[in-house]
Formats: structure tokens, sequence, C-alpha cells
């Protein structure tokens, strides 16, 4: 009986899943008029999004650390045809948030979508980081897991405060849209403070999307599997001499969770698995069978 149980709630819930997921939304917003705030913008999937709403002549207000990639990722939006203004910062900085959200303010006159790419990953099992059985680890564990908070957790939430107030103030349909990941929707070795990261992220803003809907504040979350980025280099739990490297074999293209962005904002769809059969087979099978879900995990990683 049980199983029948669970096997009609999973076809009703992959059932209300596909519906939302090719929910069509009316064109309420002209791509050319739209306010789009990137953040984590100068590599990989931030930088692929900012050059597809550039093609769609969007507004753009650019924000990431690195400024000399900002001047050329700002000279190649233009040449696409948007208007491109940005901002050099940190995302975990009080004052560099601030900064950006008043001069999006004073050169957009507005905005109506948040885009949060920003994030650093994490690539050694826990008990190594703490220095094996022994205990003898070379630094403390505990600033890896307060600089993964910070950037993964604390810096959307900062952006967040700062943004909310004025997407509702200026925007008939304000969006923000986290690029989260699988891992914070099911764990994996090596990626403990990744995927805790993660979690905590859809916590927050599922919660949130529940407070702000009367607002018609809509919130996205993004969660592909493995990129082809450099966010490996990120890695808050190696030095920043170690070499990072991984295969490109069986991972997503930047400039498709790019894609996959864009559309879901436009459509205003609250969550998107990329990809999806892999992403509802590991939610799904971490409640039905969750032992096998940790040995596909095991085997993935090599653990």
């Amino acid at each position: 009986m049980l199983g029948y149980l669970a096997i009609g709630a999973l076809t009703a819930a992959t059932a209300y899943y596909w519906q939302e997921r090719h929910a069509q939304r009316p064109q309420q917003l002209k791509p050319s008029d739209e306010r789009v705030v990137i953040v984590g913008c100068t590599s990989g999937i931030g930088r692929e999004t900012a050059l597809l709403y550039a093609r769609r002549h969007a507004k753009l207000m650019l924000f990431a650390r690195r400024q000399e990639l900002l001047e050329s990722l700002k000279k190649e939006t233009e040449a696409l045809g948007a208007q491109a203004h940005f901002v050099c910062g940190d995302a975990t900085s009080a004052e560099d948030v601030k900064k950006l959200s008043q001069s999006t303010i004073d050169n957009l006159q507005g905005v109506d979508t948040l885009i949060i790419c920003a994030g650093a990953i994490s690539v050694q099992p826990f008990l190594d980081l703490c220095g094996g059985v022994d205990g003898q680890a070379k630094r403390d564990p505990m600033d890896a897991v307060r600089r993964i908070t910070e950037i993964n957790y604390y810096a959307p939430i900062q952006l967040t405060q700062a943004f909310l107030p004025k997407l509702i103030q200026s925007s008939e349909y304000p969006n923000i849209m986290v690029v989260s990941s699988l891992a914070g929707k099911t764990g994996a070795p090596t990626r403990s403070l990744y995927a805790g990261s993660k979690h905590a992220v859809h916590g927050f803003f599922d919660s949130l999307r529940v407070e702000v809907t009367k607002y018609n504040v809509h919130i996205g979350i993004i969660c592909p599997g493995t990129v082809d980025t450099d966010l490996r280099q990120s890695a808050v739990d190696l030095d920043s001499s170690s070499a990072v490297t991984g295969s490109t074999k069986g991972k997503l293209s930047p400039k498709t969770v790019a894609q996959v962005i864009i559309e879901a904002s436009d459509r205003r769809q609250r969550e998107v698995l990329l990809p999806y059969l892999m992403g509802l087979g590991a939610i799904w099978g971490k409640l039905l069978a969750p032992g096998i879900v940790d040995r596909f995990a095991s085997k993935k990683y090599g653990f």
C-alpha cells in the first residue's frame, strides 16, 4: 500500500513540476526594457548570462571582483546592443554591496531582475580537512567553513537585503534568480561544506518566497549539476598554490546554464533541476532509496 502511495506521490509531483517547468509566462516586460543586475559575471555562468541578456538589448549592471575583466565584459555587452554599467567589488562586503545598489538606482533608475551567480566550492572530505583520524590539521578547518558560508550563504542574503526593497519599489514584475546546485538538494562526498552552504541557501530562499509573494516578487533557484567552469579554483579548503584539475566529461556548459537561467526568469519558474531527470532522480531516490543514492554518489566521486 505504501509503495502505491509513494508511486502516486512521485507521479503527481513530477506532473506538477513538468507543468510548472513548461508554463508560458506572458511577455509583460519587454526584454530591451529589463534592468538586470548580475553578480559574479566575469567568468563562467555569470559571463554567459550577461552576454545572452546583451543580445536582448537589456540594461545591465555588472558586478564582480576583477576590474579588467569587468571593463572587457562591458565593452562586449555594449557591442551586442546592451546598455551596460559595472561596479567592481566583493559580494561579501557590505560597503561594496551598498555601492552596487546605489549605482543601480543612479544608472538604471531601478531593477527588475537580480541574478546571483557568485559562489565558492569545497573539494576535500571533511575528515581530511580536520587532519584525518589523528586530527592533526595543518590549518583550522573552521576557516574554510566560515569562508564558504560567507560566500555562498551570507553574500546572497546581503544582496537580497540591499535589493529587495528596490525591486518592489521599482518593478512590476521583480525577480530574484539564485544559482545554486544539485548539491543543495542532496549531499555528495568531498562536498560536505559546499552542500551544507547550498542547503542553507535553499532554506532561506524557499522561505523568503512565501513571505514576498504578496508583493509579486518571484524567487527562482537554478540547480545545475557539474558545470564546466573554473569554480574548482575557488575551493575554500585548498591552498591557493594547490593545483585543482578535473575532467570536462559529462559537464554542463556555462552557456547552457545561462540559457536556463534566463528562460526560468522569463517564465518565473521557482526551481529548475539541470539535468532535469538526474536531479529528479536524486531527490526522489533520496526519499525512497537513500542508500542507492549514496552508493551512486560514492561511485561518481570515486570515494
